[in-house]
């Protein structure tokens, strides 16, 4: 039985089962959950820089793998992170990317075995299905942040070191994010678990078993290549699923947009959009221009650990750690 902590669900008295930090020497299983890879040599690049760490790396089968847009048969995918999350010899699993295909997997899990597992998860975009349904199903903490073959070959030295303590220290307080006096949308302080993810796979999330209720929660989002109207329709997605006014807090990461794609579709500012649903979901403590999303020096935050938003200080703060 997995060892459990005090650490609550939000909407239930499932303690988190927090994965064991991740020790020099550790071994780190590389796997691709959604879309197949795109540059071998950032992806090498980015192996050298952990081994270089000292850390021993094995390649999933997915990386080698493509059906499609598909990183390999969800089969294929979903048996590699079932095997790696089962095997005592894996201490930690890193998506190379995100793309698109996660969410075909989440049927497709053995959530008892990955409860117990307790193994550090790290992903972004598209991985956020995965991640928010291992926190959902099997009390799983994991880390929304920095993958292997998108910014390991390019690293922002504040945003590393942020992501290996992290990882390999059991440290209760984390300053995570100090801003400007700009950045405050609605002001107050709230504290909660954290729950950060992509815009578009959080609203997808909406109405499945595997979508926490974000009761008592600091929501974080952001997305990429999504025009205004679509940020605005996911939002309200959320706002009328009853999620937003859920929310302790909230932040906004980047929004970043496709200005390769042409549209005649009429604009509005994205900030003008989110005051709007700050206001629907009832004034919730809210900041914008977080660190967070498809950017360099992007923040990684993670998946359920409690943390503290003071908006009136632009500060976001855990206040536990994410390992053991």
């Amino acid at each position: 039985m997995p060892i459990l902590h005090r650490t609550q669900f939000p909407d239930s008295k499932m303690p988190l089962n927090k994965p064991k930090r991740l020790r020099p020497g550790g071994t780190i299983a590389l796997v691709a959950p959604a879309s197949p890879l795109r540059d071998e040599h950032v992806l090498h690049t980015g192996i050298c820089y952990l081994e270089s760490l000292g850390y021993r790396i094995v390649l999933g089968e997915s990386l080698r793998s493509a059906d499609g847009y598909l990183a390999g048969t969800d089969a294929l995918r979903a048996a590699e992170l079932n095997a790696f999350f089962s095997d005592p010899t894996i201490d930690a699993i890193f998506c190379v990317r995100g793309g698109y295909g996660t969410m075909r997997l989440l049927d497709l899990l053995d959530w008892d075995s990955i409860a117990r597992s307790r193994k550090i998860f790290v992903g972004f975009s598209d991985i956020t299905a995965l991640q928010w349904a291992l926190y959902q199903r099997a009390a799983l903490p994991t880390v929304s942040g920095l993958m292997v073959a998108v910014d390991f070959a390019n690293l922002d030295p504040a945003s590393e070191a942020l992501f290996w303590s992290l990882l390999c220290e059991p440290v209760a307080e984390h300053a995570l994010w100090h801003g400007t006096p700009d950045d405050c949308l609605q002001p107050g302080s709230a504290t909660g678990p954290l729950m950060p993810g992509t815009l578009s796979l959080v609203a997808a999330l909406c109405g499945t078993e595997y979508m926490p209720s974000l009761d008592g929660c600091i929501l974080v989002l952001e997305d990429i290549g999504e025009e205004p109207y679509r940020i605005d329709r996911m939002l309200c997605q959320l706002a009328l699923s009853g999620q937003l006014r859920r929310c302790s807090g909230i932040a906004f990461g980047t929004f970043t947009e496709d200005t390769t794609r042409q549209s005649a579709t009429p604009r509005r500012p994205v900030e003008h959009i989110i005051a709007e649903y700050v206001v629907r979901a009832g004034n919730p403590p809210s900041i914008l221009h977080l660190p967070y999303g498809h950017i360099r020096g992007k923040l990684s935050l993670p998946v359920g650990i409690s943390a503290t938003l003071n908006a009136d200080r632009s500060v976001l703060m855990l206040t536990e750690s994410l390992v053991d």
